[in-house]
């Protein structure tokens, strides 16, 4: 898990530019601080979490996610990179890190507005089946951060070796039966996440999208 001040965020919606409201999913921009770090979403380690060029004119740099690198250089990748207080492996072997944990990368955190619903957008390259994205929200209950509600997109369908745009609606503040605690929801974050089989799989122009809620009917059907 990352540690990043969720409660001292501030920040606001962008009403005009939908695409705004998560910043840099094309991953064209670096961090001011750090030239290696795309703006707004955490460190790639450099090995397995890549941020590099796709070598295609129309997506030029992209989140690379290479899941055929084995637990035991991934630990000395981040161990590499004072990484372990985000993540850890007990006991690293040398199998490929497809075949347990995966990989996975964050965005920064972006505010969550009440009754609003929302649509997760992104472009996919890889192995149907072989990913998938989160949109991970969370809120302050009983004075503690706590993870409160989870869309996951499913990448799949398609030929592995070209780029497709995958689309899902959430309403992350709409009370459902057996679900408590929505009202406190007040952030989200993108979290890209690769697995099995052992391979490349990237990501690109991944944006998060204020709709209504009829729109939100009209694609959960």
């Amino acid at each position: 898990m990352t540690s990043h001040p969720w409660l001292l965020l501030t920040c606001l919606l962008a009403a005009s530019a939908p695409a705004a409201l998560l910043p840099n999913g094309d991953f064209s921009e670096a961090s001011p601080a750090n030239k290696s770090q795309p703006r707004a979403w955490a460190q790639p380690d450099g090995l397995g979490v890549q941020w590099a060029d796709t070598g295609d004119a129309a997506h030029g740099k992209a989140i690379c996610l290479d899941t055929r690198v084995t637990e035991r250089a991934m630990m000395d990748q981040w161990r590499k990179l004072g990484l372990t207080n985000e993540w850890n492996i007990p006991h690293p072997a040398d199998n490929a890190i497809a075949e347990t944990y995966g990989l996975s990368f964050y965005s920064d955190p972006i505010p969550v507005q009440a009754g609003q619903a929302y649509r997760v957008v992104f472009d996919y390259k890889g192995h149907p089946g072989g990913a998938k994205v989160w949109v991970r929200c969370y809120g302050e209950v009983g004075g503690q951060k706590r993870q409160l509600y989870n869309t996951t997109v499913e990448c799949r369908g398609g030929d592995a070796a070209q780029w497709h745009t995958l689309a899902q609606a959430f309403f992350p503040t709409r009370v459902r039966p057996g679900m408590k605690n929505l009202q406190h929801i007040s952030l989200m974050r993108v979290m890209l996440f690769a697995y099995f089989p052992a391979g490349i799989y990237w990501f690109d122009n991944v944006r998060i999208e204020p709709i209504s809620p009829s729109e939100y009917e009209a694609a959960k059907r």
